[in-house]
């Protein structure tokens, strides 16, 4: 009697364990239904911050071009009868494509990633997020500079020189201006919205970007590229500065 109990209790042991192998088909349906929402819950924050970078883009290189017209006239002497003749509406187009399809998803995906890593608006969490994508901002910045390569036509390789020439410059110049609106999107800037708010703040940033990116490669030496609209200012401030600094020296060694 003994011993037929205790196999009827192995028995019952045996069914249980089985019956929690079993699935229930409500639990995958409430789990999917999760799922679900958590999916449609991203995709009007993502359409927004879409929108905002891929206009920013477009915003930024009208801009940028406007402050080269000059330069393109010099390029283009035949006439034109439209009504913004030095506008490149392929350039823009470019840009366009580039921010909307590549440098969007990268930044929504990364905000979030950060968000996740430093949750919270403590101070020490912010100092980290913004770390964190200042760290991270050559993949962006890399992002761009190929796929703007290579939606002009032209090859991988004239893309890494792009890389290998402007990417410590453009870094270094995007670390004077993103920190302070890093920390103004992850202190007062809900999640959902902040690349939207920072594709705001990039419409200044991409008219560099745009002088940047499309700036072209001389065809008999493709490891130096032409200066563009912003380097041509840069150089003319540092030799001001210069001329200034000289001028200094000579009137302390006159003093002396």
């Amino acid at each position: 009697m003994a011993y037929r109990f205790v196999l009827f209790c192995r028995h019952l042991q045996q069914t249980r364990s089985l019956s929690s192998l079993i699935i229930n088909p409500f639990d995958v349906t409430k789990a999917i239904g999760r799922n679900q929402r958590g999916w449609r819950s991203l995709v009007k924050p993502y359409l927004i911050s879409t929108i905002g970078i891929g206009t920013s883009a477009t915003i930024g290189d009208f801009i940028c071009q406007y402050f080269e017209r000059n330069k393109q006239r010099n390029l283009f002497h035949s006439p034109s009868s439209s009504i913004l003749p030095w506008w490149d509406k392929q350039r823009s187009l470019v840009m366009c494509v580039s921010s909307t399809f590549v440098v969007a998803p990268w930044n929504f995906t990364l905000s979030r990633f950060i968000e996740n890593l430093f949750p919270g608006k403590q101070g020490a969490q912010i100092v980290k997020k913004m770390l964190t994508n200042t760290l991270l901002a050559p993949i962006g910045i890399c992002l761009v500079f190929v796929s703007v390569t290579l939606l002009n036509g032209r090859s991988f390789h004239e893309a890494k020189m792009k890389i290998k020439n402007d990417l410590v410059k453009t870094f270094l110049t995007g670390t004077c201006y993103w920190p302070f609106v890093s920390f103004i999107n992850f202190r007062f800037v809900p999640l959902d919205y902040r690349p939207f708010v920072g594709s705001l703040a990039g419409t200044i940033w991409n008219i560099y970007i745009s002088s940047i990116a499309n700036a072209t490669m001389d065809k008999s030496n493709h490891t130096k590229p032409k200066s563009t609209f912003l380097d041509e200012i840069s150089e003319k401030t540092r030799t001001e500065l210069r001329e200034i600094g000289n001028v200094f020296l000579e009137n302390n060694k006159k003093d002396l």
